[in-house]
């Protein structure tokens, strides 16, 4: 039976599995049944109430029992800041919808490295010079400060010369996001992570949003969303399709070898593995697992 839908504020919503129907508020105001047991109140069953924050366009949804602060809040502040990026105004130009067989905290530590770059991304790392050396940023290279005063982009970061985006050819198809400095511009990527849901790439000509939902212990699902200007989905000339080729690539990429590394974890001699020092952000990853398991522990306890 199809769900009863009512525009007016006391619109009711009927769920046909037990034909219980609900408002738009989560209160329960009707039920079939002809007789009710004794001491049944529909007040006492509401459907479960979420957290709900909105964050620069975005909704986020927190299903904790005793959710606490905001979507903004929830993002890492290790990670940068996409305050110069128009957001609210940019709109859906592709979806990519995958899963994954692997956990999402395998999907989680790789995306916290670039070890796996050279092999694994290699037009990305030619794109990305410093990534062909399997590092993130200048100060992960031990000798460092031998290369302090070289500005070249394999020791400095960002974009190789001549290119000026995440794209197949390296260029913009679309108009410049006319808020960014020039540091933000050189950079090439721009990343704001929300773990363990989400993370969020500005480019200086779109913004790409990456989203994983555990559908159980090997199997991720991922939604990856390239946002774009209105004028550049309205322009014929924007090569959309350049920009979403490249990124979809990057992305298959590392679910490939996140499916490689979950078979590997089935060894049954496996007990534990070893990080390296580029490997720091795994580490503080990690952490960051071990401290909220400890706290679901602590509730658990608490509840007994």
């Amino acid at each position: 039976m199809p769900a009863e839908r009512r525009t007016a504020e006391g619109a009711v919503h009927h769920l046909p599995i037990h034909a219980w129907s609900y408002s738009l508020h989560g209160d329960l105001v009707r039920v079939p049944s002809k007789s009710l047991p004794d001491g049944f109140d529909k007040a006492d069953h509401p459907l479960y109430r979420v957290a709900l924050s909105v964050w620069r366009g975005f909704v986020f949804v927190n299903l904790a029992e005793d959710a606490a602060g905001s979507a903004e809040t929830s993002f890492d502040p290790a990670s940068g800041s996409l305050a110069n990026w128009p957001l609210e105004t940019l709109l859906s130009g592709h979806v990519l919808r995958k899963v994954i067989n692997c956990n999402w905290k395998v999907f989680w530590e790789n995306f916290n490295e670039c070890l796996h770059c050279p092999g694994v991304h290699k037009d990305l790392s030619r794109l990305v010079p410093i990534y062909g050396r399997g590092l993130m940023g200048r100060h992960d290279d031990p000798e460092w400060a031998r290369h302090a005063d070289n500005d070249a982009p394999e020791f400095a970061g960002g974009l190789r010369a001549g290119a000026e985006t995440w794209s197949r050819d390296g260029r913009v198809h679309g108009s410049v996001f006319s808020g960014l400095t020039p540091g933000e511009r050189a950079a090439g990527q721009t990343y704001a992570t929300s773990m363990p849901s989400m993370f969020v790439v500005g480019h200086v000509d779109y913004v790409r949003t990456v989203r994983l939902v555990p559908l159980g212990p090997e199997q991720t699902e991922l939604t990856a969303e390239w946002l774009f200007s209105p004028e550049a989905l309205a322009d014929p000339a924007a090569d959309i399709d350049n920009i979403v080729a490249f990124g979809t690539q990057v992305l298959e990429e590392d679910a490939d070898i996140c499916e490689v590394n979950q078979m590997g974890l089935r060894s049954m001699r496996h007990k534990a593995g070893v990080l390296m020092p580029e490997e720091y952000d795994l580490h503080r990853f990690h952490n960051w697992v071990r401290e909220r398991h400890a706290a679901l522990e602590h509730q658990s306890d608490l509840g007994r």
